[in-house]
């Protein structure tokens, strides 16, 4: 458990000046944590918030909250078993009034709740309120996938840990589980090839799911500024993003050298995104794909 106490310290020293309080539920099946807000580093060079750190942040305090003293979703009990999840696949999901200058951007409201559970993976839904406001800004869906640690392999979730959380959720637990299909890559590809750098990975140096999403704003970025896109005349950071799903396919580490390709969709500013691992092309490590807004606070790009 200490590598994963390491995750907690790092947020506390994230936030130096948040007395943190995870808050959970005696169900153990929903989180409340209050942020004191953005920090300069959330901000990006255009002053909006800079999404995929919010992105970051908003799964460390999940992540904190498993390995809470009163752990979220009992996760303390599945480690002890030997057990561990991953995130396979994400949506973000964005309101344009996020990006307007007169929304406060602090306090923020964290909170998470199990939204789905299947036989060997269940989903968790992380919402942010701005400024106590109590409609939520920003809406994030994780997809984990139960791992025994010895083995490496996907194993099905314990009986009494599905039995218990199964009869939590509401009546309405049609909902589906992420399902991400990757878009075939097209011939021409605006291609970044660059190696993991250390602080993009977590405690087992394996890269994490923030910094996949920065990779991917990071090609859009250098794509559009060389002109390489069609329906983005401007630049990429004209636009606010307003969706992203994304798919984990296999993992990468510390020194891989990667390479990532971005290419129109067909909708109006949709993007997508492929990452592989540069000596092994035909292996697909990530895939993303981006909505973003035509029109913020009643400004047209």
């Amino acid at each position: 458990m200490k590598l994963f106490h390491k995750s907690i310290k790092r947020f506390l020293r994230a936030y130096p000046s948040l007395k943190l309080r995870i808050n959970v539920n005696a169900a153990r099946n929903e989180v409340d944590v209050v942020m004191p807000g953005l920090r300069y580093d959330d901000i990006d060079f255009t002053g909006q918030p800079d999404t995929w750190r919010i992105f970051d942040m908003v799964n460390r305090v999940e992540n904190a909250a498993f390995f809470n003293e009163e752990s979220f979703l009992k996760y303390d009990q599945l480690y002890k078993s030997n057990h561990i999840s991953f995130v396979k696949a994400c949506k973000y999901e964005a309101k344009s009034t996020f990006y307007e200058t007169t929304t406060p951007k602090t306090p923020l409201d964290v909170s998470i709740k199990l939204a789905d559970v299947g036989d060997t993976s269940f989903s968790t839904v992380s919402e942010v309120a701005c400024g106590g406001d109590l409609k939520p800004s920003i809406r994030i869906k994780n997809l984990h996938t139960l791992v025994h640690l010895s083995e490496r392999k996907k194993t099905p979730l314990p009986n009494w840990w599905k039995k218990e959380f199964e009869a939590l959720l509401q009546e309405n637990k049609a909902t589906s589980l992420l399902n991400v299909l990757p878009q075939p890559k097209p011939l021409l590809t605006f291609r970044h090839e660059f190696a993991v750098p250390l602080h993009d990975t977590d405690f087992s140096a394996h890269t994490r799911c923030a910094s996949y999403f920065r990779y991917f704003v990071e090609n859009a970025s250098l794509a559009s500024h060389r002109g390489f896109y069609q329906n983005i005349k401007t630049s990429f950071h004209d636009f606010h993003i307003k969706k992203v799903i994304m798919l984990y396919v296999s993992p990468s580490c510390w020194g891989d050298s990667l390479v990532s390709e971005t290419w129109e969709g067909e909708a109006p500013l949709t993007l997508h995104c492929m990452i592989c691992k540069k000596d092994n092309p035909q292996e697909i490590v990530w895939y993303g794909e981006m909505d973003m807004f035509s029109e913020v606070f009643g400004m047209k790009f």
